[in-house]
């Protein structure tokens, strides 16, 4: 009678929530299928429970607390346990393993109880509000490194909602203080370290959203709505006009998202901007401009760790400089093809005894076909419409080995450059022939060139290792793929002792890569010019001869430049540290830009220009994005209080100080949200 009197109290009458049909009533948690089998997961579940207590009828309210009691019984709760306060990722696990389940949980309950909380029976409420109080406490001693990004904004979106939901100051002040650092490293190089994922670019943005939304501290409001549109800007500039997808390379992709089989992220942008998860100005930013249009982009400049994408209206091509997980995509294109709903993709995996899907050295209770791994390690430069990517294997390494000196054991190791969805190929050639039979042969030095769409793409094989003999390079058609398979080893499976970079035996990784060229179809009069045109560039391809190098200074680089009509590319990496010393062109080194792009930049100079837009603040990191068609203008500035100006067509602002913030000038309404803001704002507006 109390839980039903408290109903009556606290809640408007109104339709019931749909059950969804995979929800189970027989233990009251949602079901999730997998490669493995179906198990109930806490983390939807939680997610339920919130949406059932928002919606807050009478019978929304009695299934929520039934969710609810199933979904803490799925906390660890033994006093002095290792992960005390952490949940399960499945009720059938059998003990806590991946340890994000708690922030990924309580990014349901916490705002649910400070929404809504009050609807709850007392006993329950009691109950949510304890459990919250063991996962913050998970989460403080947990203390995730702020470049594991999307968990890192969980962090604060726990810490900081909870510690004001629990009155605990010492808890809120901890998330206070990560915010604030993760929004700095994150400002102070670009974008952030889980750069351009299609799907934790959601969770970063959606954890930045409800914190901005519900937190009560202004500063913190403030710095989490910046960061939020930083990073939503970066996923609209990274769209691929026709087609709506977010164009490569990715930190971290599915199987779906480099598929391209699941929904374009230009709808789901366009919803975050509905919903408010995204600024309205956003919307503005969802087309480029003119085409072509080249995008850099850092996410971490000491770590050498950064994106470049070319987009013209027959192609999208991008790299990242280095990966970052083995469920980085370090070379993507995307061709759109007028006929079909979704482009042809072409992206690169390096694979172990072709070993496609899972982890198989990493068991984990979440591990799913959808799970793109990459068996190797990778290094890329790129401009404009020309790229050059190295590959190795990633093996496990052993220290304190002798002999044997490794396990890396294989029986297969390859470089597979993947061009998805045969259909959407018109054809393929090596060299000046079209291939019709597969597998084909490639020889050393032989052109792979693919015809999708109004695109044409050239990959031109490398020097590589062969760990055993007559490695092979073929154009082999798997299921209804084509795949340009570069052979670093084909042969009986064995221990390769000298492939552990802590081995006495070691001389370098086994090592292998393209260079690769995009074009407008239009540009040439018919595939075999293209490859004429690229035959007739200089390639400079020169690996140092082995050399046995054990915890010293020897080095072994492998140089690779490719020249053309007076353009160059470059790239030099140490096979023995498998560290990128340098990238170039021919106009010279390449930097770290934080943002560069026709329509937005971002640097730390004290002075941002965007066609004829120009920002002038104080000399920390601070970005612009311009769309002068729409008369719109939004500069972001992170840092301590100092002076700003916007300058706009027809327009300025001035502002005697403010720190971390935006200022939006939109057709002649200008709005200001700043941490800091000292004095009345200055506008003139006129034409």
């Amino acid at each position: 009678m109390a839980l039903f009197a408290a109903i009556l109290a606290t809640t408007a009458f109104g339709a019931s929530l749909e059950i969804p049909p995979d929800f189970d009533p027989g233990v009251n948690m949602m079901i999730r299928t997998r490669s493995t089998g179906s198990q109930h997961s806490v983390l939807d579940s939680a997610a339920f429970a919130e949406r059932l207590v928002g919606n807050g009828t009478p019978e929304d309210l009695i299934l929520a607390e039934k969710v609810l009691d199933a979904v803490l019984a799925c906390q660890e709760t033994r006093p002095g346990h290792a992960y005390h306060g952490n949940y399960l990722w499945y009720k059938e696990a059998p003990a806590v393993q991946d340890l994000n389940a708690v922030g990924f949980t309580q990014r349901a309950l916490v705002p649910m109880m400070i929404r809504h909380g009050e609807r709850l029976s007392p006993g329950m409420r009691q109950r949510v509000l304890e459990s919250i109080r063991r996962g913050c406490d998970a989460i403080r001693r947990m203390d995730v490194a702020i470049t594991y990004t999307n968990i890192a904004s969980l962090d604060c979106l726990s810490s900081c909602l909870g510690g004001e939901l629990l009155d605990e100051p010492e808890i809120r002040e901890r998330g206070y203080e990560k915010l604030k650092r993760l929004a700095d490293i994150t400002a102070a190089n670009g974008t952030v370290y889980e750069f351009n994922s299609p799907n934790y670019m959601g969770v970063t943005i959606g954890a930045l959203d409800r914190l901005a939304d519900l937190v009560s501290d202004d500063a913190t409001r403030i710095r989490a709505r910046t960061m939020a549109a930083r990073l939503a800007l970066s996923a609209a500039l990274h769209l691929q006009n026709s087609t709506g997808r977010l164009a490569g390379a990715y930190s971290r992709g599915f199987l779906d998202d480099v598929m391209c089989t699941n929904e374009p992220e230009r709808d789901i942008i366009r919803r975050w901007v509905a919903e408010g998860t995204a600024p309205a100005w956003l919307g503005t930013a969802l087309n480029a401009t003119a085409l072509p249009i080249q995008l850099t982009e850092t996410a971490h400049a000491e770590w050498r760790i950064g994106t470049t994408l070319c987009q013209t209206p027959s192609f999208a091509l991008g790299t990242a400089t280095r990966e970052i997980s083995r469920q980085t995509n370090m070379f993507v294109v995307h061709c759109p093809v007028p006929e079909f709903a979704k482009p042809a993709v072409i992206f690169t995996r390096y694979l172990v005894d072709d070993t496609w899907f899972g982890d198989p050295d990493r068991p984990a209770d979440r591990s799913q076909p959808t799970r793109l791994a990459d068996a190797g390690q990778a290094y890329a430069a790129q401009w404009g419409s020309r790229a050059i990517v190295l590959y190795a294997p990633r093996v496990l390494e052993h220290p304190a080995s002798l002999a044997p000196a490794s396990q890396f054991t294989c029986r297969s190791a390859k470089l597979a450059v993947v061009c998805t969805q045969r259909r959407f190929v018109e054809s393929v050639w090596i060299g000046d022939e079209r291939v019709r039979t597969f597998p084909a042969e490639v020889r050393p030095g032989q052109i792979v060139t693919f015809a999708a769409g109004g695109m044409l793409l050239a990959v031109r094989p490398l020097t590589r290792s062969d760990m055993g003999v007559d490695a092979p390079m073929r154009l082999a058609a798997v299921e209804d793929e084509l795949v340009f398979e570069i052979y670093n080893y084909l042969g009986p499976e064995k221990t390769f002792w000298d492939a552990d970079r802590q081995s006495r035996f070691f001389r370098g990784e086994p090592f292998c890569g393209f260079y690769a060229e995009a074009a407008d179809r239009s540009d040439y009069p018919d595939p075999r010019a293209f490859v004429k045109a690229i035959a007739s560039g200089h390639l400079r391809d020169e690996a140092a001869p082995p050399v046995t190098g054990y915890r010293d200074a020897t080095q072994r680089p492998w140089t690779v430049e490719y020249s053309r009509q007076g353009e160059s590319l470059g790239i030099e990496i140490d096979l023995l540290a498998w560290e990128l010393q340098r990238r170039w062109t021919h106009e010279g080194e390449l930097g770290w830009p934080m943002l560069e792009s026709p329509l937005a930049r971002q640097n730390a100079d004290g002075k941002v220009v965007v066609g004829d837009a120009v920002l002038t603040c104080g000399k920390n990191p601070a970005w612009l994005y311009g769309n002068p068609g729409a008369r719109l203008w939004v500069a972001g500035y992170n840092g301590p209080p100092a002076r700003l100006k916007l300058e706009v067509p027809g327009g300025s602002v001035r502002l005697k100080s403010m720190g971390t913030g935006m200022v939006v000038w939109d057709n002649g309404r200008v709005s200001i949200d700043a941490v800091d803001l000292q004095g009345a704002p200055q506008i003139r507006a006129g034409g």
